[in-house]
């Protein structure tokens, strides 16, 4: 994912959350809080992936020099 589509994703959350807001009948407030949870779900499961912890590269470390 892209920052333009982490942006948009973002910005998909927003109107998702606003939209909860100010819904009405209430049954469909539910439908979009699910929306909201897959959405920020599939944006952390982006940002992990490129995000490696050091421990699964121990080397990487002592090779920068410090």
């Amino acid at each position: 994912m892209n920052q333009q589509e982490l942006i948009q994703k973002l910005h998909q959350i927003e109107e998702q959350a606003r939209l909860t807001l100010e819904e009405f009948p209430k049954s469909l407030t539910r439908e979009r809080q699910r929306m909201i949870i897959a959405l920020a779900k599939h944006i952390r499961s982006e940002l992990d992936e490129r995000t490696v912890p050091e421990t699964q590269h121990p080397g990487i470390a002592s090779r920068s020099g410090h």
